[in-house]
């Protein structure tokens, strides 16, 4: 025999789609909810203490809630009334019960001040009740947000902490997510860049610089640039006429500023450039180009990103004799299982490896003279 918790469980999770049906103006009352009524044990006294919890639970008892259809069974020689049905009649006695009667206020209150600022765009949050939830106390901001692309032609010429709307400056930065599946939903198309998948350039808002350190390993290049170490945005990078011979981009910033000197090289603080690592920059498509990140997931999956781009890119002490070396600083790590192509079979192999280990290597770990005879082997 169902539980009143078993039940109140059950019927929790009908919750979403029957707020949906009734902004859809629909009425999926009455409402069953499929319960086991069988009785495990036709003693009298077992019989009760299953029957009475779910009958001072119900509509009967309470005035509210779900309704119990009585049957008449004979058990062992007595006519007993046992469940035949139980359900809800109302919208009210199902809100009674599952406790929800707050959250469904705030899905239909978000949902009128959805309609009521977009009335011809409002259609969609009709299917989206569990979001309208989620999202119910910062929605008047969000929508403040989508009137002002609404009623702006893109592109916007301005960051996104110099638009002139009306909520904290970090709002749009906090709030991309939501903002993106209502933006989608709500804007006309030729307001949106579909190709793009950041916000800036799906939405054509004035794109902050990201700059990328540069670092030159090698005296004789330093006249090109006129200094050993600068940062550069990733569209001025493209700009320079010098050809290294080889180039590392370096994930760690303490790795990265420790490397040693090597002819006709440079290096690149990896932070700042995976942002934009779609950003064309043809001297390191003819380059010996020399990846060197953790070896763990984010590594892994930052070297297979890079050679989507950049094909001529080979990593750099992420192999297993280098973990081996350096393998009683590994520390424990969590991976989620994802299909990187792109890697080497070396690299396949050293990448699964940690996957079923769980366990990574930091770059720092290396150490500088190891790192050092690693790259004597380049001359």
């Amino acid at each position: 025999m169902i539980t009143p918790q078993e039940l109140l469980d059950k019927s929790d999770k009908h919750f979403f789609k029957i707020a949906g049906a009734v902004l859809k103006d629909e009425n999926p009352f009455p409402l069953v909810i499929p319960s086991d009524k069988k009785i495990q044990d036709t003693g009298f006294n077992n019989l009760q203490s299953a029957l009475i919890p779910l009958y001072n639970h119900s509509k009967d008892k309470k005035g509210k809630g779900y309704t119990i259809a009585w049957k008449t069974k004979n058990i062992q020689g007595s006519q007993q009334k046992i469940p035949a049905k139980i359900y809800y009649e109302t919208l009210e006695d199902y809100l009674f019960f599952t406790k929800r009667e707050k959250d469904f206020s705030k899905i239909k209150g978000v949902y009128e001040l959805i309609a009521t600022s977009f009335p011809l765009n409002a259609a969609w949050a009709k299917e989206e009740p569990a979001f309208l939830l989620t999202y119910a106390a910062i929605m008047p901001d969000l929508l403040k947000v989508v009137r002002y692309f609404f009623d702006h032609t893109p592109p916007h010429q301005l960051y996104l902490r110099e638009l002139p709307i009306q909520v904290h400056t970090k709002f749009i930065e906090d709030n991309t997510k939501p903002l993106k599946k209502m933006l989608d939903i709500m804007l006309p198309a030729d307001k949106i860049n579909f190709e793009e998948k950041d916000f800036f350039g799906r939405y054509q808002v004035k794109r902050p610089n990201i700059y990328t350190q540069v670092r030159v390993l090698d005296d004789a290049l330093k006249s090109t640039l006129g200094y050993h170490e600068l940062a550069l945005t990733i569209d001025d990078a493209a700009l320079l006429t010098w050809q290294p011979e080889k180039v590392f981009i370096i994930e760690n910033g303490a790795c990265f500023r420790s490397f040693p000197k090597i002819k006709s090289s440079v290096a690149i603080f990896g932070e700042g450039f995976k942002s934009r690592v779609n950003k064309y920059i043809p001297w390191l498509a003819d380059c010996e180009l020399y990846c060197w990140f953790d070896m763990d997931a984010a590594g892994f999956e930052m070297l297979n990103m890079i050679r989507q781009h950049y094909g001529n890119a080979k990593s750099f002490l992420m192999d297993e004799m280098t973990y081996n070396e350096f393998s009683g600083f590994s520390v424990h790590s969590v991976y989620r299982k994802i299909e990187l192509p792109l890697l080497h079979p070396d690299e396949q192999k050293m990448y699964q490896f940690l996957q079923k280990e769980n366990r990574r290597l930091e770059q720092e770990r290396v150490s500088n003279m190891y790192i050092q005879k690693c790259l004597d082997l380049f001359s």
